[in-house]
């Protein structure tokens, strides 16, 4: 059985792995008290649960007589970077397909250690190490922290026989300091004999936000997605996409660890502490400020050429700007490869940032004179480089009824990131590598 077919837009569309998805690209957040690694790109996996049309034509059918199957995986992943953070992941999915509906759900967590520069620079986190709770351990090294995040979904998902289809998605994810819950609802709809696609899809956040250092702190944020585009057959050998992401969010956006130095201040690094001379006013600096709400907006084009039934090419454009003036370029291109036992994707990623109106890499005047500040890189000036690798092969093909299929998938990221002016840290180097097994019964 081959991980795709020889018809040329069927082959394009699973190497590009975005037929039909409507989902935006990022998902605006607030940080919790470690510098957990950044969120990555989700690459399709190796091979999603068949669809009745795929059941109907492929070779498991010939061998198992109640459908499609019942498709698991089961993936481990290790980030690391030079900013001193080491995040350890583990993840199940489960998914079954039958007639017009597939339900699914995952249970991931994240063992997180850091000692990253918002770590050291914080006046309290710097000067003895936070333990959660998860991990039941002490220390008193100073400048070191560990916790532990728990993330479960649950999906369900329909397609009718006229090109329609519908997802539902709900989430709930826990750490010492951090909680949220989460809804989507994302769609499509084919139109004239399947050479137009119309996507569109909505979602919502609910968080609460806590400190390891004060138990009184308790804050709240809601977030809002949004997304509507097309997917337009040009060619039997193009697909071309255009997508409009918005995203919104209110309520406590600032972290309770960070703090920001004012004055012409110059830091002192040691290995569990970042010391500040030179401050105007306290070197402890005060609890960092940003407005109660940011509105984002972005475009995302996407092209999608089959260079062979076996054989993707796909480039994409994202732009996007959101109520903070920042304004972000993404340009990227994969090539996939697909062959009878095999397949294989290599990407590169371009991200250009500019600054938020309030942000400074130093503020030297009084702390008075600002209504807003902070000392988090990523809303400053920002140039990343990402380049992925992902391979999967059969591991197994089914012989007789009730065999099992088993494919091993491998994934690379790493990633090159410029804070140009950003003192503590002008620039930080990563590797996220995950290794993941998926079976069919």
């Amino acid at each position: 059985m081959q991980l795709t077919r020889p018809k040329t837009i069927a082959a394009l569309l699973l190497l590009s792995g975005i037929a039909s998805s409507a989902a935006a690209d990022s998902s605006t957040g607030t940080a919790s008290a470690v510098a957990v690694a950044p969120a990555t790109p989700s690459s399709p996996s190796p091979t999603p649960p068949l669809s009745d049309a795929d059941y109907e034509t492929s070779d498991y059918a010939e061998l198992h007589d109640d459908g499609p199957p019942v498709t698991g995986s089961l993936r481990a992943g290790a980030y690391t970077d030079s900013d001193r953070t080491l995040v350890l992941r583990g993840l199940g999915v489960v998914s079954r397909s039958w007639e017009h509906w597939t339900l699914s759900g995952s249970l991931g967590v994240d063992s997180v250690t850091s000692a990253s520069v918002d770590v050291r620079s914080s006046p309290a986190l710097s000067k003895v190490d936070v333990v959660t709770s998860a991990s039941q351990g002490t220390s008193t090294s100073g400048g070191k922290m560990t916790d532990t995040r728990f993330e479960v979904t649950g999906g369900a998902g329909w397609r009718g026989n006229s090109g329609a289809a519908m997802n539902l998605v709900t989430a709930a994810a826990a750490e010492t300091d951090y909680t949220s819950v989460s809804g989507g609802l994302n769609g499509s709809f084919d139109l004239f004999d399947r050479q137009l696609t119309i996507l569109g899809g909505a979602s919502a956040t609910d968080n609460w936000v806590a400190s390891v250092l004060d138990p009184s702190l308790h804050k709240k944020m809601v977030a809002g997605g949004w997304s509507g585009g097309f997917a337009l057959v040009v060619t039997p050998e193009d697909v071309f996409r255009l997508r409009y992401d918005g995203k919104v969010a209110r309520g406590y956006l600032s972290s309770p660890y960070r703090s920001v130095r004012f004055g012409d201040w110059t830091p002192t690094f040691s290995a569990h502490q970042i010391m500040f001379f030179g401050t105007s006013g306290s070197a402890d600096g005060l609890p960092e400020q940003v407005p109660g709400s940011r509105i984002a907006h972005a475009a995302v084009f996407e092209w999608l050429h089959s260079l062979s039934p076996s054989l993707g090419l796909h480039p994409e454009l994202r732009v996007s700007r959101d109520s903070w003036n920042i304004e972000s370029l993404t340009a990227g291109v994969d090539l996939r490869f697909a062959a009878t036992s095999w397949r294989l994707q290599v990407g590169y990623r371009l991200y250009m940032q500019s600054h938020a109106s309030f942000f400074q890499d130093k503020y030297t005047r009084d702390s008075s004179t600002y209504r807003y500040y902070t000392s988090d890189k990523e809303l400053g000036d920002e140039r990343g480089h990402l380049l992925q690798l992902d391979l999967a092969f059969v591991l197994s093909e089914p012989t007789r009824a009730n065999d099992t299929r088993t494919l091993l998938d491998l994934q690379l990221e790493g990633a090159y990131y410029q804070y140009p002016g950003f003192v503590l840290l002008p620039s930080r180097e990563s590797l996220f590598a995950t290794l993941g097994i998926t079976w069919e019964l």
